[in-house]
């Protein structure tokens, strides 16, 4: 069974580790290594920042797998998940987004979430589609072909 908290200052190695592995940059929009110091000082703020939720999840024997993280812009949310290497292709996408989901609409209601996804990112469109996720558009983002999918609290 996994489970999730909030993020807290000393995941800062975690969440380091999580987005320089070489599978996490290949599926972001910048595809260049992150500086340390660039990384602590962005975590660092994220965490102080009320319009960003960050979430680890992790087995109940404190293992952690992954992390969602939620950025808030007005009620227009978008939604960020990685998942460790060591934990890839164990079908946890789905559970996690649709857990981080829950608790992200107990607190914002509202919000319409967004997850933007490179087109050749099956893994992920899989697993946001199977966690409730619509198809809502084709769009470019840093030239990068996309799509986007949303949800909103049901």
């Amino acid at each position: 069974m996994i489970i999730h908290r909030l993020a807290k200052p000393t995941d800062v190695d975690l969440y380091f580790k999580w987005a320089n592995e070489d599978q996490a940059r290949k599926n972001s929009y910048s595809q260049k290594k992150i500086d340390y110091q660039t990384h602590v000082n962005w975590f660092n703020a994220s965490l102080k920042d009320e319009n960003s939720l960050m979430l680890v999840f992790e087995y109940e024997t404190g293992m952690a797998i992954g992390q969602i993280r939620f950025e808030r812009h007005n009620s227009d949310t978008i939604i960020r998940i990685s998942i460790d290497k060591d934990f890839r292709g164990r079908l946890l996408a789905k559970q996690m987004i649709m857990d981080a989901c829950e608790y992200f609409f107990s607190q914002f209601p509202g919000d319409l979430v967004r997850a933007y996804i490179r087109k050749e990112n099956m893994a992920s469109v899989r697993a946001f589609e199977h966690s409730g996720f619509t198809f809502e558009k084709e769009t470019t983002v840093n030239e990068i072909p996309s799509f986007v999918y949303t949800i909103t609290k049901s």
